[in-house]
Parts: structure tokens; sequence; C-alpha cells
């Protein structure tokens, strides 16, 4: 169950909007607003990081460390605590062979006007939302799969939803809802429902597509799940919500956020993750990583630090 101490202390660092407060925009990118866009290469396959925009999440939101540890890991970073948001993103994976494959929506309407850009930066690429023939859901939190949804109909109208077993049987249990947690619920009800007819649960270590596996990572939510895409001998680890505020978690991982459903366990689930990148040399995507949310981890101390992919220049 969301715990509603922790949801209601950070209710303020993921500011919730109705659905129709504010009209998700399908307008391409113009001159004056550049996309935030980039494409890179995983063997075979193409994948485009996506920016959503970006959220504040101060120490208020999280647990095990105070406001003055939290300036500090912040200052050391040569952040600002008193401003540091945290990205938002998604990634558009081309296999080839007709099919795209989206990880995760954004917050469309549900979040407020800092979030909700993916769709507008997704039609930057050319790509029309028609075109989607997989919508991978990470997770079921807001500002993951909100953008699934525009006007109350399927934003991805010829997509199926790829989906943890465990997260939709979470989402859908009254048992689970707390005070506070109403929206989250609601918003998660409604895209499991328009998306109904084409729901396609999954459970472990599923194979999604040829190049596209589910990793399970619980403890954020039940489901919460990140996909690794592996092409020829090239691989990375979409890792979602494994880490929310960078500069705090990577340098005490043991820090937790108010909305993980089982702190402990998005704990350990940090700590086996953040260790095998280290030791297997996996490149990694962040769903809250500075965008485009790419790089490899490396130890420091006591803690990790992420060193970034190197610009994709063309040749």
């Amino acid at each position: 169950m969301i715990d509603r101490r922790q949801l209601l202390a950070t209710g303020a660092a993921l500011p919730l909007v109705p659905a129709a407060a504010r009209a998700q925009s399908d307008a391409p990118a113009t001159a004056a607003t550049l996309a935030d866009a980039q494409r890179f290469t995983v063997g075979e396959a193409t994948v485009t990081a996506l920016s959503d925009g970006a959220l504040r999440i101060g120490p208020e939101a999280l647990q095990g460390i105070d406001a003055e540890g939290y300036a500090t890991l912040m200052e050391e970073q040569f952040r600002n605590p008193d401003t540091f948001r945290a990205a938002v993103n998604g990634w558009l994976v081309d296999e080839g062979g007709g099919e795209l494959s989206l990880i995760d929506a954004g917050a469309g309407a549900t979040m407020g006007d800092s979030l909700g850009r993916l769709m507008e930066n997704l039609r930057a690429t050319g790509t029309d939302p028609g075109q989607i023939t997989r919508l991978v859901a990470t997770h079921l939190h807001p500002d993951h799969v909100g953008g699934a949804v525009i006007d109350g109909a399927a934003a991805f109208p010829n997509a199926e939803l790829v989906v943890s077993e465990t997260e939709r049987a979470f989402w859908t249990d009254d048992a689970n809802m707390a005070e506070g947690s109403e929206d989250f619920f609601r918003i998660a009800r409604q895209v499991l429902d328009l998306y109904g007819d084409r729901l396609s649960p999954i459970s472990d270590e599923a194979e999604v597509t040829s190049g596209l596996t589910a990793v399970p990572l619980p403890g954020h939510t039940p489901g919460h799940t990140g996909v690794r895409l592996a092409s020829g001998d090239t691989s990375v680890l979409i890792w979602a919500d494994i880490v929310h505020v960078l500069p705090v978690q990577f340098a005490r991982p043991q820090v937790t956020v108010g909305f993980d459903v089982n702190p402990e366990q998005a704990a350990q689930t940090r700590e086996r993750i953040l260790d095998q990148v280290v030791t297997e040399r996996t490149m990694i995507a962040g769903s809250h990583i500075d965008f485009p949310g790419l790089g490899h981890v490396k130890r420091d101390g006591s803690g990790y630090r992420l060193v970034d992919a190197p610009y994709p220049y063309s040749s």
C-alpha cells in the first residue's frame, strides 16, 4: 500500500492536475522551440531519447536525508538545491520491420506545465502517434503513462500496452489505495481501461520483442520494470526510476523517495542494479537522469557517479 504520510508530504513535488485542465500539445516543435530529442544507435536498432520536461523534487520528497545533507550533495554537483529539477524522459525504439516501441509516454496533461512535452518532441522526429505499435509502461505512475491519454482517448490508437501483470494488479486493487493517492489510481486505471483490448501483461523477464526484454525492478512500485535493449553485441538498460534525484541517490543509494511503494525494497533494488551495471559495464538510460539520460556508472567512494554517454556525432 502507498504510505499516506509519504504521499501527502511529497504532494508539492509532483503536482497532479485534472486531465482536462491543460490540453496536451500535438503541435510540432518550431524554430523558436527546438525539439528535445536525440537519436543514438544500439547495434542495428535506433533509439530516440524524448524529453517530457522536468519536475521539482526537493528534500521534503526524500527519506534518509535532511535538507542540509540534500543541499551539500547538490552543491558538490554544482546544482542549486533550491531549484533542482529532475528530468522526465521516454524512449522511442525502432528495431526495424516497421514496428515502433515507445518506452513510457510522459505525463501528458496530468502534472502541470513543466511536463507533458513528449508528444511534441515525438512529432518533431517525424513520427506520428499512430505509428507507435507498442507502448511499454515501466510502471503506471502519471509521469510515465499520463501522456498515453489525450482528451479522454488513447493517444496511441494502434499501440498495444505492455505492462507488468504485477503492476496492473496493484493499481486495480482498491485495498492499495490510501488517502491522497486517488488521482494516481484514477490515472492508472484510465490508461488500463482505454488500452484494455490491446493490453499485453507480462511477467518476470519476458521477451517483449526479439530485442527488448523486461527486467523486474520492484520496490518503487510492485511491478516497476526496466527494459533491456540488445542488438548485436551492444545493449542498453532502460532502468526507469532506479534513481529520481541523481546527485543525492548516486552518492547515497539508501535514500528513498516518498512515492516508493516499498522504500526498503526500492533501495535494495537500486544497490543491486548499480553494482550490476558497474560490474558489467552496461550503458543505462534513466527516466529521471538529465536529458538524454544516457551513460555508464562508476563507483565513487562509498557511492557512484555517472559518466555521460558521448554525443553521437554523425559521420
